[in-house]
Formats: C-alpha cells, structure tokens, sequence
C-alpha cells in the first residue's frame, strides 16, 4: 500500500482544516450547535462517504479516515466532533451499507442534507458491554414490530431525529435473537427521558431513549431480522475506527502546542525543552502519533478492499484512546498551572479523552475481544 496522499487527499484536507478552524471556532465550545452542524452539512462533511447520488460525497474510507484527522486537529470541541461521527459511523453508515433500497431511498439523502440527525441506541442500564442483557424487545405483530423498553446513555438523543434501535426479538424456533430497527423520533410511543450530564464532551448531548409500545414498520428492519448482532458489531467497528482518527488529530495538535510552550517557557535561563524530563514526554507523543497513523492506514485501507477489520478496529481503539488519555496528562503537565487552569483548555480536553476508554466498547472489552481473535494459548 501506499502511504503518500494524492494531491486530491491532500487539498481536501487543507480544505477542512481551514473549515474547521473558520466555522467551527463561532460556538459557545460545549453547547451543541445546528448552525455549526448546517455548516458542515453545506461543506460536505456530513455526507463524505456517501455515494453521490444521495448528496454526498462518494469518499472512499481512507479519505475519509484522513479529513476526520483534519477535523480532530483543527476543532478543538471534541463533543461537537463527537456528535458528526455518532451520526455518521453507527446510523447514516449503516443505512449506506447496510440498509434496504427502499431505507436508503426514504432516509439517505435526508441525513447527508441535514433533514435528519441520527443516534445509535444500544446500551440498556443493566447491559453495557454484555448486550445480551438488554432488556428492550420487539414482538411481532402482522408487518410490524411493537418495540417495549429504554435504551440508556444514547449520544445525540436530544437531537436526535432519527434511531437505529437495537432489540431482542424471537426467532420462530423461539430463540432469542436480536435485530435492528430504523425508528423516527415521530413514530408514536417514542419518547426522550432523563438527560445525562457528563463530565465531557458536552456538545454532544446524551439522554434515555424510551419506547412504549412503538410501532416500527418491517421495512425499517436494517439487514435482516434476527441480525442485531451482525448490524451491532459492524457499526461499532467503524465507530471504532472513524471516531477515533479523529483523536489522533487532537493528539497532533496537543503535541504541536507542547512543542511551542517547551520553546518559550524558560526555567533557570533556559527552555524547558532542554530538560530531558519535558523533552522525552514529547518523544512519547509523536511516537503515538505514529503508530496510530500507521493503524488507521492499515485499517482504512483493509476497509476499502472489503477485508474483516474487526479485530484491527478493537486493537486501533484500544491504543488511541489509551494514547489519547496519556497525551492530554502529559499535555498538562508541561504546561504545569497553565495546564491546569481552566483558561487554557487543556483540562476540558482531558476530560473529553477519557470517554474515549469507555464508549465504543471499554478498553476491558477491547482487551477480552483481542484475547478471543488471537492465537494466545
């Protein structure tokens, strides 16, 4: 594979870096914006890898892993980021890859367009990493399923227009299964509870997603019935991956502020770059950087040839977002009290990295997944 970015790679993301750093600096930094999201929808972000006959803007996978980089180190609002690729990776990408024609035809385009935001809702209170746990069903009644139950910590709830909703189902051998469904926030008996606040990534707002008695119908199955779990799993690979390139982003953009107080902060006549101590913590972070690019192009490419990247997307996660959290520690420890001051933001962006450990799968999980892919025993 080749590592050297076409001119055409490489315009784009001049492109958004400059986006990002014009449009998406004007909001109040953790309040969720739909003026910021139209923008991005009229610049293309939203819609870049879908083909263009739904508005977007036919990207392959490794472009796209390259402008979400771009993103990550020119928008230092990880939560505003964080709500694009929600809706991008674990709801407009399942619809893209995985839908029916007539999903596509119904949905597609409004997504890309910004008629629709979308959310993936998984987790149960009682079921985390252990979906087999959940609680939320779907009974079958004619050409339609009635789906019962409350989906808990759903990113992009609130504004939310639109919901790939995972539940348990019976197949007719009466085994329990699950499948997804493609639910409206309009469809009757859908409703958004509690609102969570968190510790960050505050633009990208979280609630509870209930459902009484929501009717939802058959064509809005995405893939198959019975299915969930296939469906589940490739949208949390690609959440694992896409979402993540853009930390590597922010991981650049913290280093190359590191790299510049280290030059102009001096103690005892000198710059603190001199010191072995400041000077190794920023060795460690180019280092991630690499390694991670290295991955994402690995995967990204694998992605594009329609090769299994499940294992690589739990192994890419695992380290970024270790990488992430230990980057933005050692961010603040050479800026010292600066770092620690809310002034320079460097603290928001520690406290947005760490759910980077915990969505997605937690970084036990990822470790239980790599443990069962690889030939250890």
């Amino acid at each position: 594979m080749d590592f050297e970015l076409t001119k055409e790679q490489k315009d784009l993301k001049k492109e958004v870096i400059k986006f990002a750093k014009n449009e998406l600096c004007d909001g109040e930094h953790g309040v969720f914006s739909k003026e910021l999201w139209q923008k991005c929808v009229d610049f293309g972000l939203i819609g870049m890898n879908v083909p263009e006959e739904y508005g977007g803007m036919g990207l392959d996978y490794q472009t796209s892993a390259i402008l979400l980089q771009a993103l990550g180190y020119a928008c230092e609002d990880s939560g505003f980021i964080f709500a694009i690729t929600n809706h991008l990776w674990v709801c407009q990408n399942l619809v893209n890859e995985m839908g029916s024609q007539a999903l596509k035809d119904k949905y597609l385009r409004g997504m890309v367009e910004g008629e629709y935001i979308g959310c993936f809702a998984i987790t149960e209170v009682e079921s985390g990493s252990d979906v087999f746990q959940m609680q939320t069903k779907a009974t079958k009644d004619c050409d339609e399923y009635i789906l019962n139950g409350n989906k808990m910590f759903i990113s992009n709830a609130p504004i939310a227009d639109v919901f790939v909703v995972v539940a348990k189902t019976e197949n007719e051998e009466g085994k329990e299964t699950l499948t997804a469904f493609f639910v409206e926030k309009d469809f009757p008996g859908v409703s958004i509870g509690k609102k969570i606040s968190k510790m960050g990534l505050e633009a990208c707002p979280m609630a509870e997603l209930c459902l009484n008695n929501c009717r939802v119908p058959k064509e809005n199955i995405i893939y198959k019935e019975h299915k969930g779990m296939k469906v589940a799993n490739y949208a949390l690979q690609m959440e694992r991956v896409f979402e993540f390139a853009s930390h590597i982003g922010a991981m650049e953009r913290q280093m190359e502020k590191c790299i510049k107080y280290a030059n102009e902060r001096k103690q005892f006549d000198k710059p603190i770059k001199e010191y072995q101590s400041i000077s190794n913590k920023i060795v460690d972070m180019k280092v991630k950087i690499e390694l991670a690019q290295l991955l994402l192009f690995k995967i990204a490419w694998k992605a594009d040839h329609k090769k299994n990247i499940f294992l690589d997307s739990s192994i890419f996660k695992l380290f970024v977002s270790e990488s992430y959290v230990a980057t933005c520690l050692d961010t603040i420890q050479i800026h010292g009290a600066y770092g620690y001051s809310k002034e320079y933001g460097l603290e928001s962006e520690l406290r947005d990295s760490i759910a980077s450990t915990i969505y997605s799968g937690t970084s036990e999980t990822q470790r239980n997944i790599i443990f069962s892919l690889i030939d250890i025993i």
